[in-house]
């Protein structure tokens, strides 16, 4: 993990930055940032122009997240635990629409 990533995490634990923009930073893996499924507290999160091609299980621990971008990736599904995700109301896929059945439960987004 670079420096500037962990000089971004330890950051906004520390100083309660509710929001945290990680975009075009070339990450590959979310599991890759040290420390980034901690930030609980945080309600917005961008990882914009990277190179993610899986979101793991772990985002449903950033249970105060309300928008979540990932546009410009490579994103091919998203895991069933961000459904959990109770208070994210945008989400950012740039192409992908992961679910548009009526009895989808990520229904409750505002932006899809």
């Amino acid at each position: 993990m670079s420096k500037s990533l962990k000089k971004l995490v330890e950051e906004s634990r520390e100083k309660n930055q509710p929001e945290v923009d990680m975009s075009d930073r070339g990450i590959s893996s979310m599991l890759d940032v040290n420390g980034l499924f901690s930030l609980a507290h945080i309600t917005q999160l961008v990882l914009s122009h990277n190179k993610l091609t899986t979101v793991p299980p772990n985002v449903a621990e950033l249970k105060n997240l309300e928008v979540l971008n990932f546009f410009n990736n490579q994103i091919e599904e998203l895991p069933t635990q961000i459904s959990s995700l109770q208070k994210l109301k945008h989400l950012n896929l740039g192409w992908l629409v992961p679910c548009v059945s009526p009895h989808c439960s990520m229904n409750r987004l505002n932006t899809l």
